[in-house]
């Protein structure tokens, strides 16, 4: 906003005397958790910059009162010098949503969330149909072991949880950042039993984690490792090297892939991306599914310098742009990816989707199905799996995620942006901290979404049919031009 603010007052208001401009302070105002208490503070928000007469009664009156143009957006009249009728009417402007429903940034921000356009007729509804189906019957999954929405493990997995759970508490004992690292450690051993392994011989080693955002808390916390502590990280990786030690969650994918049928066609044959949040899961899983698959090529879209194609046994470093290619002239059927290589990624060519671990992030997961649920999907619904091991912190998070997904077309909108660390203490937290959040997030969407929803017409902004795309040159052309 204050890039687009440079020259053009009408924005965020004349620097540096706006107070927009300070997110710190204006963001409350715009989340409506704080109001102003006086007519004063009230006249610094608006006069800085004073809104259109259009927008409100209230704008009219101290234009029209102050003598301002249509075009002028800045006052320098303090509230000393205002007269005795435009005070009485900043009185307005106290009331608890007053400046929650007129502010700078609702003014020059449009949200379109893909539910509203669907709702508008503007987009054809796409529907998700999700698995596991807690209702479905126990042979309708035969040969994977679901209890309930888990995966069951075996002895040598439940034993290498039980270490990392009690690496925790020992780290506890000396450390703050043993939050910090019972989340890393049980979401990295909740992905996969390669990354669980990976993991412990990295932290043994006293390495950091390069997709980690603060490896210098995980580096302070490592470097103190106790014998207690490395005794617990042997075991996981004992435990989870033993050749009985095969991961459910490999089996699950392959069945899905090959032998689960929708609309007449396996898994594969639709097209599918299945991701991870770590590299090391989404590496190892390529490589199981290639050798399993003789003849398909499986793509591995990661970060730079770590993308390639899996042929059989042989893995050939490419670049991710000829994989989105492959995808898009369906000479791939099937991506391995991760979190942090999707933004912009676009593979419609593909109709089903896999998490093979569930990140704390629900945004993450609505970004990841919006890879296959978007503009030129031809299914009319795409299928989603939702992979967790049985009794874990993942499966409690996820069974209390899915008692909220139940909108086949918009299955993230009961859901938070972001789940914190200390709601997961129990369900009884999480339930009550979601449901907190989902009121305040609702209530955001209903202001942008009030605000603009008079200005679809779905009789004429008919996107499907436009007879023109915009080119990248296009709208750089376009967004050049000054105000």
């Amino acid at each position: 906003m204050r890039i687009l603010n440079a020259g053009a007052d009408f924005v965020l208001g004349r620097e540096p005397s706006s107070r927009w401009v300070h997110f710190e302070q204006s963001l409350p105002l715009v989340k409506g958790t704080e109001t102003p208490v006086e007519e004063r503070e009230a006249w610094e928000w608006l006069r800085n910059p004073i809104p259109p007469a259009g927008e409100n009664a209230l704008f009219a009156t101290l234009r029209l009162q102050l003598g301002l143009p249509d075009q002028t957006f800045f006052t320098d009249h303090g509230f000393g010098s205002l007269g005795f009728l435009e005070k009485q009417a900043l009185g307005q402007a106290l009331e608890p949503e007053f400046l929650r429903e007129n502010n700078p940034i609702l003014r020059h921000t449009v949200l379109r969330r893909r539910q509203t356009l669907e709702d508008a007729g503007l987009l054809e509804r796409i529907g998700v149909e999700i698995h596991p189906d807690p209702d479905a019957p126990a042979t309708a999954y035969p040969g994977v072991g679901f209890s309930g929405l888990g995966l069951l493990t075996n002895h040598p997995f439940d034993l290498a949880y039980q270490a990392a759970e009690a690496f925790t508490v020992a780290l506890q004992r000396r450390t703050r950042a043993a939050g910090f690292m019972k989340t890393l450690l049980l979401q990295r051993i909740c992905s996969s039993f390669a990354s669980g392994r990976a993991t412990a011989e990295r932290m043994l080693r006293r390495e950091t984690f390069e997709d980690e955002e603060q490896p210098r808390i995980m580096e302070e916390a490592l470097s103190g490792l106790t014998h207690e502590e490395a005794g617990h990280l042997r075991t996981i990786i004992k435990e989870l090297s033993r050749p009985e030690a095969r991961d459910p969650k490999l089996t699950a994918v392959k069945h899905f892939l090959t032998r689960l049928r929708s609309e007449g066609k396996t898994w594969l044959e639709h097209g599918c991306i299945v991701f991870s949040q770590y590299y090391d899961t989404v590496y190892a899983l390529g490589a199981e599914l290639a050798k399993s698959l003789p003849g398909l090529p499986v793509g591995v879209y990661a970060g730079t310098g770590k993308s390639g194609l899996f042929q059989g046994e042989d893995f050939a470093a490419i670049e991710r742009e000829a994989i989105k290619n492959a995808v898009k002239k369906r000479e791939i059927r099937l991506v391995v990816a991760t979190d942090a290589a999707c933004e912009g990624l676009n593979l419609q060519t593909l109709g089903t989707l896999i998490n093979v671990d569930l990140p704390w992030n629900p945004s993450r997961l609505e970004q990841r199905l919006g890879r296959i649920k978007r503009f030129g999907q031809t299914r009319r619904t795409v299928n989603m799996l939702n992979l967790v091991y049985h009794d874990t912190q993942d499966e409690k998070i996820y069974r209390v995620l899915s008692r909220r997904m139940k909108d086949r077309y918009d299955i993230f909108g009961g859901l938070p942006d972001t789940i914190e660390d200390e709601w997961i203490d129990s369900v009884e937290k999480l339930e009550e901290m979601m449901d907190t959040y989902i009121h305040l997030r609702q209530q955001a969407r209903d202001v942008f979404e009030m605000r603009y929803q008079e200005t679809i017409d779905p009789d004429r902004d008919r996107w499907e049919l436009c007879s023109r795309v915009l080119a990248r040159r296009d709208v750089v052309e376009r967004l050049s031009i000054p105000w």
